[in-house]
């Protein structure tokens, strides 16, 4: 990102007044009289800003804004999806997006180009890589794909349909609230709903017996059509705020219990993850950091080689079941139990990835430091306790580093021009080169 002219328009397109004058000023259906922009929020955000990525044409940015309108139909919350690219590139990006299906969205148009900025932007629910998405978005459309027949509630007619994550080309996770239930659907942009659902089932069938296991949301199968995933709600409180409001010995206890009972199910079908898969998918996100960092292109090969050296040394541990993304946004407080969400990545690893995540993971939610060492004190011994094996050092140490050299490219492609960040990178390097 060494283009002045990039830069710059970076610096507009995450600039939230300014884009929302922009907005307010240039998309079709915002300038009609009475329509009011009055607030514009960034709710994710992608680099792509490689020379690979620059190569192939790719946007090197996209946004997506969540708009309050006051006057606009179809409610007050907007969301629109924005790639910016470079070299007037957005004029074939846009007659690419105009010749593939759209709905209408309730404000705006469905696909808009600003030639002057070089973007496309998408009116949700159209989405570049999720043609299908409008189908659990609008009503008349997401009652073919409702799963009545494991419902009690039969009826659809007031039927509410919130968004509560939206990851542009990638994944929704909508609730829908009907007459005497609520669901949740997380639709993909693969095909890997029927895949996921199956795991769900298999894994909630496992827990169903296990009182001091954790509770997971009831399945309800998936549509293959809509690439959707449905679950009944799991209401409870996120565990980070539960934290926050005292008790945290008893709940990382818990958490430990939990995942201790998690590692020693045994799921058919799952795919095998190895340190060596770890290792060379850190080691490449390694190279686009040196990329773009390149005075810490020395530190981060010296760390990528002393962890392929130390792999082969490392203490042995039994293979489990890996939640491959255990995070505490993952869990939260239902009742007397810990309920835990998304099971994406389910695999058959070294479940002390798990411990590394979620200990790492303890360091991003504003924490004392001093309290996150003692949550460490509370967790790693339940673990140990409850899981009835050990858990090397080293090992642990290992996919600690592991997890924070991912963890600086995962915050470098959402954050990399925000104030500060270098500094961030570089402490997030320090870690990975020093775990303790």
């Amino acid at each position: 990102m060494d283009d002045p002219g990039t830069v710059e328009r970076v610096a507009l397109l995450i600039d939230r007044e300014r884009m929302r004058e922009i907005l307010q000023t240039r998309l079709p259906g915002l300038r009609a009289p009475g329509l009011v922009i009055d607030d514009c929020q960034i709710v994710h955000t992608r680099y792509r800003t490689s020379a690979e990525d620059a190569r192939r044409g790719k946007a090197f940015l996209s946004v997506c804004y969540e708009l309050a309108v006051h006057g606009g139909a179809g409610g007050e919350r907007h969301l629109f999806h924005v790639k910016a690219y470079r070299d007037g590139r957005s004029r074939q990006k846009f007659a690419e997006a105009s010749s593939a299906p759209t709905v209408p969205p309730p404000l705006g148009a469905a696909v808009t180009h600003l030639p002057e900025l070089d973007l496309v932007v998408w009116a949700f629910p159209n989405d570049p890589k999720m043609l299908h998405l409008p189908e659990v978005i609008i009503r008349e459309k997401l009652r073919r794909h409702l799963p009545y027949d494991r419902l009690a509630a039969r009826s659809d007619a007031d039927v509410s349909i919130d968004v509560v994550r939206y990851k542009p080309e990638v994944r929704c996770i909508t609730r829908y609230g009907l007459r005497t239930v609520a669901l949740y659907g997380k639709t993909f942009k693969h095909d890997r709903a029927r895949v996921i659902a199956g795991r769900i089932e298999a894994l909630a069938g496992e827990l169903a017996e296990a009182e001091d296991a954790f509770v997971i949301a009831p399945p309800l199968g998936y549509s293959a059509a809509a690439r959707t995933v449905w679950q009944t709600e799991l209401p409870g409180t996120p565990l980070p705020r539960a934290i926050e409001r005292g008790g945290c010995q008893d709940l990382l206890a818990r958490a430990a219990l939990g995942l201790a009972r998690f590692h020693a199910l045994r799921l058919p079908d799952l795919p095998r993850t190895t340190l060596a898969d770890r290792l060379a998918a850190a080691a490449a996100e390694a190279g686009e950091l040196a990329e773009a960092y390149p005075w810490l292109r020395a530190r981060l090969e010296e760390v990528v080689a002393r962890l392929g050296e130390a792999a082969p040394r490392l203490p042995p541990a039994p293979d489990g079941l890996v939640h491959g993304d255990f995070l505490l946004k993952q869990l939260v407080v239902h009742g007397d139990r810990l309920g835990v969400f998304d099971f994406d990545n389910l695999a058959l690893g070294d479940p002390i990835q798990d411990l590394a995540n979620f200990i790492v993971d303890l360091g991003y939610h504003g924490f004392e430091a001093r309290h996150v060492g003692a949550m460490t004190a509370a967790f790693l011994p339940a673990y140990r306790a409850h899981a009835g094996r050990d858990v090397p050092e080293a090992r642990f140490l290992w996919h600690v580093s592991v997890q924070r050299l991912r963890d600086a490219y995962y915050f470098h492609k959402r954050r990399q021009l925000a104030p500060g960040f270098t500094q961030e990178v570089e402490s997030m390097l320090a870690g990975a080169e020093d775990p303790r």
